[in-house]
């Protein structure tokens, strides 16, 4: 496909679409995107990557009609608000069917790891956090697919890598300071991993050959290792010492109480079930070791790891 396509991109300055908006300027494609402050530096570098940026949110009707006029693909991706669970749905409606009317034909929805698989996990609970986020993305895979455009695409991230760098890595909290990454993770049990960029990889594959990636459902995978394993390799690059420490079974019954992520990192055990680097290396898409992400992230692993 070799003609110009215009794509909305969600959360174009996030992880997944900023790389996506990179690589699709970088084949010459046009972009439109929205976001709530143009002066940040990363809308800022949207801007100068020739990116069409509307100011708004995904509750402005007004600005996405307007950002979404004239483009004919989609790249939904959207987060989940812990205020207001129900919002990601509501958002995800509005979009499409603003997608819809704007004559848009090919949408990727990058949805959750876990959310074709729920019931399958065994801490599943359709009340948890976790759970009301999982059926919220289940939803709208639902939504999409009877929305009625020509091409609909679903992507499925692992474990990001950007996850063990700056900023993301504060959700680790004591991996930086302390140099000890203490998860409810099962010590030596493989972990799927992606670079968000390997998923925008698969975006812009889909968007270029609607018609390989009509209707499929795609797991992105780029790694697997044990939680021991992204320690030594973290040690390797940066000089330090760092370990895994898994939650004793004790620990993690005291921290439901409190702690409604913990299910998160219990899901995560689960997800080596269901998610294989090989079926995602079948597509013929080169993809990102943790080792070579390290490696092209280089500067920003020293300004994370001191």
């Amino acid at each position: 496909m070799s003609a110009t396509h215009t794509v909305f991109v969600s959360a174009a300055t996030g992880s997944q679409g900023s790389n996506l908006a990179r690589q699709l300027r970088s084949i010459g494609w046009n972009v439109h995107a929205t976001v709530r402050n143009p002066d940040t530096p990363a809308a800022k570098t949207l801007t100068e990557q020739g990116v069409e940026l509307t100011v708004g949110d995904w509750d402005d009707e007004a600005a996405l009609q307007a950002s979404i006029a004239g483009c004919d693909m989609l790249f939904l991706n959207l987060s989940p608000s812990f205020q207001n669970l129900g919002s990601e749905r509501v958002q995800a409606a509005r979009i499409l069917a603003i997608a819809k009317a704007a004559g848009v034909r090919h949408v990727v929805y990058s949805s959750g790891p876990a959310a074709k698989h729920i019931e399958k996990l065994p801490i599943w609970n359709a009340k948890s956090l976790v759970g009301l986020t999982l059926l919220s993305k289940q939803a709208i895979e639902e939504t999409l697919k009877a929305a009625g455009f020509e091409a609909w695409t679903i992507l499925r991230g692992s474990t990001f890598m950007q996850n063990f760098l700056a900023p993301k890595v504060a959700m680790y909290a004591g991996l930086v300071d302390t140099n000890t990454w203490t998860m409810a993770l099962l010590a030596g049990e493989k972990m799927p991993l992606v670079d968000a960029n390997d998923i925008a990889k698969f975006a812009v594959a889909a968007f270029q050959d609607p018609e390989r990636f009509k209707g499929k459902d795609v797991v992105v995978v780029g790694d697997e290792l044990t939680p021991e394993e992204i320690m030594e390799c973290l040690s390797e690059v940066t000089g330090r010492k760092l370990k895994f420490v898994a939650l004793t079974d004790a620990e993690i019954e005291a921290q439901k109480a409190v702690n409604p992520l913990i299910t998160a990192q219990l899901a995560l055990r689960e997800l080596k079930n269901f998610m294989k680097a090989e079926e995602s290396r079948s597509w013929g898409i080169p993809m990102t070791t943790f080792k070579d992400f390290l490696a092209h992230n280089k500067d920003l692993v020293k300004q994370t790891y001191p």
